[in-house]
C-alpha cells in the first residue's frame, strides 16, 4: 500500500474555490501593504538624508528672487515629469494586454518614488510591483514593464547624452580615453538595449516555468509580453522628454545665477549634461538616488562651462528641486492611494 504524498494543504489546485479566492484576497492585501511600508520607510530615510546633506551647505546665494523664481520652475519641471513616466508605464501594461488605469498607477509611481533613497536602488520597483499586483496585473507583465522602463530611459539618456555633449565635450573630461570611442559606445548601448528588449520576455518566461510549470504556460502567451514598434517608439519619447523638462529648468536656474553680463550655455547642453550624470549615477552599484555620483558628473561637465561657484549652486539648486520634487509627489500620492483604497 503505497503512501499519498499529495497534501491538499500543499498544492494551489485542491483548494476550493472559496479558499483560492481567501488566498488572493489575502495576498492582494498583503503585496499592498507591504508596499505602502517601503514607500513609507524610504519617506523617514529621504527626511534624514536631506537634513543630513544641507545642513553645512551656505545657501544664501539661492534665496535671491531671481534665484528662487528659476528653483521653483525647475522642481515644478521635476514635480510634472513624473507624468511622462506615468503614461509610459501606462502604455507598457497595456501593450501587453494588462488592464492598469493611468488615474491608479499614477499615484502608485509618485508613492514608491522615494524608495530610490534606500541604498540598492531597487526599494522603489519592489513597491511599484507590489501595489500594481494587487491590482489584478500579472507578475510577469509587472516585472517586464519596470525592465523595459528602465531598458529604454537608458537608452534615451544615453542618446541625449551623446547627440548634446559628447561631440563636443568639455575640456574636463577631453583628457578621459572613453570620450574617444563615444560612436562605439553609442551603438553599443543601443545595440544592447534592442536585444534587452528582445530577450527579456523569454528569460521571464523560462524562469517562471521553473517555478511552476503548471500555471506559467496557461494563460501567458509570450506573444504579449512583447512590445510593439509603437509603443517602443512612444515610450522612448515620452522618457526622453522627462530629460529635456529637467534640463530646460537647470537653464533657467544657471540663468539666474549668472551675472548680468555672464554668458550661459543653451538648454540643449545643460539638457545633455543632466542626462549624463543620471544614466552613470543610475548605474552606480547601491548608490541612493545616484547620491554623489550625479553630483560629481554635473560638475565635471559644468566645470569648464560656468564659474566653480556658479556650479556649486547650480548642483545643489538641483538636488533641492529634485528632493522637493520627490516629497511634493510622495503627499499627493499618498493621499490619492489611500482615499482610493477607502472606496
Amino acid at each position: 500500500m503505497g503512501v499519498d504524498w499529495s497534501c491538499p494543504v500543499l498544492t494551489s489546485r485542491a483548494l476550493r474555490p472559496d479558499d483560492r479566492k481567501r488566498s488572493r484576497t489575502i495576498m492582494k492585501r498583503a503585496l499592498k501593504g507591504l508596499g505602502i511600508l517601503l514607500a513609507l520607510v524610504a519617506g523617514i530615510y529621504f527626511v534624514i538624508y536631506a537634513h543630513r546633506a544641507l545642513a553645512d551647505k551656505d545657501l544664501t546665494a539661492l534665496l535671491d528672487s531671481k534665484v528662487l523664481l528659476a528653483t521653483t520652475c525647475l522642481t515644478a519641471l521635476y514635480t510634472l515629469s513624473i507624468l511622462t513616466t506615468a503614461l509610459a508605464w501606462t502604455r507598457l501594461l497595456h501593450a501587453m494586454r494588462q488592464a492598469a488605469a493611468f488615474t491608479r498607477l499614477l499615484p502608485i509611481l509618485a508613492t514608491t518614488q522615494f524608495g530610490k533613497y534606500l541604498p540598492g536602488n531597487v526599494a522603489q520597483h519592489i513597491g511599484r510591483v507590489a501595489l500594481v499586483r494587487s491590482m489584478g496585473v500579472q507578475l510577469s507583465p509587472a516585472l517586464l514593464s519596470v525592465a523595459y522602463e528602465l531598458l529604454l530611459a537608458l537608452v534615451a539618456s544615453a542618446h541625449i547624452g551623446a547627440l548634446t555633449l559628447l561631440w563636443a565635450p568639455p575640456e574636463a573630461l577631453l583628457q578621459l580615453q572613453i570620450t574617444q570611442y563615444r560612436v562605439p559606445l553609442l551603438i553599443v548601448v543601443t545595440a544592447g538595449a534592442l536585444g534587452a528588449l528582445l530577450l527579456a520576455p523569454r528569460v521571464v518566461l523560462w524562469l517562471s516555468r521553473l517555478r511552476n510549470p503548471v500555471r506559467e504556460t496557461a494563460g501567458i502567451p509570450a506573444a504579449r509580453l512583447h512590445l510593439d514598434p509603437a509603443t517602443v517608439t512612444v515610450c522612448y519619447a515620452l522618457y526622453a522628454s522627462s530629460f529635456v523638462m529637467i534640463g530646460y529648468g537647470l537653464w533657467l536656474v544657471a540663468g539666474s545665477l549668472a551675472p548680468a553680463n555672464g554668458l550661459v550655455p543653451s538648454p540643449i547642453f545643460f539638457i545633455g549634461a543632466f542626462a549624463s550624470s543620471w544614466i552613470l549615477g543610475f548605474i552606480a552599484p547601491g548608490a541612493p538616488a545616484g547620491l554623489g555620483i550625479r553630483e560629481a558628473v554635473l560638475s565635471a561637465w559644468l566645470s569648464g562651462v560656468l564659474p566653480s561657484v556658479e556650479v556649486v549652486l547650480l548642483v545643489i539648486a538641483l538636488r533641492i528641486a529634485t528632493t522637493l520634487g520627490d516629497l511634493i509627489n510622495f503627499a499627493w500620492g499618498g493621499v490619492v492611494m489611500f482615499r482610493q483604497r477607502e472606496g
